[in-house]
């Protein structure tokens, strides 16, 4: 997690990205980890890693998938 938050922290990121089967804890150790160094990160949306949205749903195709992602990551990263 120290080497995680010591990139995160050098290199500026502003922001991380969350898939459903990481834990919560996990990743608010992550960005109190920043915090204590003086460096804000923020959870910038849930991306699709493993599986496609629900069926029926744009995000349930691949490309639904892949544009949902795209668009969770510019907007956060703004």
């Amino acid at each position: 997690m120290n080497a995680l938050v010591d990139y995160l922290v050098q290199r500026k990121i502003k922001a991380v990205f969350v898939e459903s089967s990481v834990p919560d804890k996990n990743m608010k150790a992550l960005l109190e980890g920043c915090k204590a160094r003086g460096h804000t990160v923020v959870i910038g949306g849930e991306l699709f890693s493993d599986a496609m949205g629900k069926d029926g749903t744009p995000e349930g195709t691949y490309s639904g998938m892949v544009r949902h992602n795209v668009d969770t990551i510019v907007k956060a990263l703004k």
